[in-house]
């Protein structure tokens, strides 16, 4: 709305009636600036024969809400302006009056807000979230309790302030032009997401933070609310868990090596036993690799949502680590085909690419290992390296997945009926998604083909 067509504001009032801020609208009606206002009782805004008028106003809305009265007050000029006035008491949770939230409209309102009704208002006050209320020009009108414990601040230490006073070095200029334009968007007019926050103190409080734009029936904002949920427990017993987990897959790798390392060595020196015998020991030393890939996808997959993936980039021949993540399945009795050639056949070939070494070979013997597993014979695998990034596709002539398990396969822990059959922890393809992101790029899967899939990836 235009500065020159504004014809209504909020007043806030302390419960003596000194103000304790106005907004824009109440500014350019009166003529008054905030300094001007502040601190002083609002007698001064009225005619001293409507003094009396007021005064029974205010004692009337002490007790419940005084909705579109009609009053004379004065401008800073001296010219006096017909006023509808509305007063709204807000008070803390034991129902102590705190303040007045007065709606001055120099034209009659047919609806009042539905922000300030009374069934509002008691959810506010009673709300175990964080609640506060702006005027439409940010400035902070109302805070319930929960708001107050969160982040230590008292009522009239915001009162009139901006939210910013909670903003963190952690929050980034970007992140709240995305807010603010789809709080402003017509077609969507709020905004939800994670962000860090700071309580009076300067301590760091993460919240799950939702600002809803509230408009009048002509569409106009007139507040703006926000709600958060404080996640500082959550982080912490997120914190917990990924510490225990990585000291449980410690302590868990530690033995899996003393299996592995003495079956291996007893196979050695143990001749002529049974060939089962020989079976068992093979088939134990294969199960311990198993359950060793199983906790370092564990592993890996907890830092990828804990962000505390470490990424050590350098520029790398991608065709090298693609030999590397390849070697292991040289004997699985199935083809491999690199660019159309057989693996042991295929020419030098280079393709640099600049990523973590540890991680790209991962990501590559991840879909590797997934592609021999369900190929009835053969794994292509396709890499080039051009303007656009590095890409990598690779295909088996498998049974394949449908549509459905496709839009699904890169989700934690989600297997097909396939997956389920042939074991595991369900989540490599996830590790493949997280290290490829935490890198820039993107993955993808072609499924629903006649035989077969395709996975593939690009870095930049």
């Amino acid at each position: 709305m235009r500065e020159g067509l504004i014809t209504e504001g909020i007043l806030h009032l302390d419960a003596g009636g000194v103000v304790l801020s106005l907004c824009r609208g109440i500014e350019l009606i009166f003529g008054y600036s905030p300094e001007e206002a502040a601190g002083r009782d609002c007698s001064f805004l009225f005619h001293p024969e409507g003094l009396s008028d007021w005064r029974a106003l205010i004692g009337s809305a002490a007790r419940a809400p005084v909705k579109e009265q009609a009053i004379k007050m004065l401008r800073k000029d001296g010219s006096q302006v017909k006023i509808y006035l509305s007063i709204y008491p807000l008070s803390d949770p034991r129902s102590s009056l705190n303040s007045f939230m007065c709606i001055l409209s120099t034209h009659r309102c047919s609806t009042s807000q539905g922000i300030l009704s009374e069934e509002f208002n008691r959810i506010f006050k009673l709300s175990n979230d964080a609640a506060l209320i702006t005027d439409r020009e940010g400035a902070i009108i109302d805070v319930n309790q929960a708001f107050c414990d969160t982040y230590g601040h008292s009522r009239e230490e915001v009162y009139g302030q901006n939210p910013r006073i909670l903003k963190s070095q952690r929050s980034k200029k970007e992140m709240f032009e995305r807010m603010w334009a789809d709080i402003l968007d017509p077609d969507k007019g709020f905004w939800r997401g994670e962000l860090i926050n700071v309580d009076r103190d300067g301590r760091e409080v993460p919240v799950l933070l939702s600002i809803n734009a509230i408009k009048d029936e002509d569409g106009e904002i007139k507040n703006f609310l926000g709600i958060a949920y404080n996640m500082s427990r959550q982080k912490e017993l997120d914190r917990i868990k990924k510490m225990y987990m990585d000291y449980v897959i410690h302590d868990i790798r530690g033995p899996l090596t003393t299996i592995t390392i003495n079956s291996e060595l007893l196979l050695m020196q143990i001749q002529g036993v049974p060939e089962k015998t020989t079976r068992k020991i093979n088939m134990i030393i294969e199960s311990a690799r198993k359950i060793k890939d199983m906790t370092s996808d564990v592993l890996d997959f907890s830092r990828a949502q804990n962000r505390a993936l470490p990424l050590n980039k350098e520029k790398l021949d991608a065709a090298r680590i693609l030999r590397q993540a390849a070697a292991p399945f040289e004997n699985s009795g199935k083809h491999l085909f690199i660019n159309g050639a057989s693996f042991v056949e295929a020419g030098a070939m280079s393709c640099i690419v600049e990523a973590d070494a540890g991680k790209l070979q991962r990501v590559m013997y991840n879909l590797m290992s997934n592609a021999f597993k369900y190929a009835a014979s053969e794994v292509r695998v396709s890499v080039e390296s051009g303007p656009g990034g590095f890409r990598f596709t690779i295909s088996d002539d498998g049974k394949g997945i449908t549509r459905e398990e496709g839009e699904r396969i890169f989700e934690a822990f989600y297997q097909t009926d396939q997956g389920v059959k042939t074991g595991g922890a369900g989540l490599g393809l996830s590790i493949v998604k997280s290290f490829v992101e935490a890198h820039g790029g993107r993955v993808w899967v072609d499924a629903g083909q006649p035989r077969g899939v395709t996975f593939g990836f690009l870095l930049p």
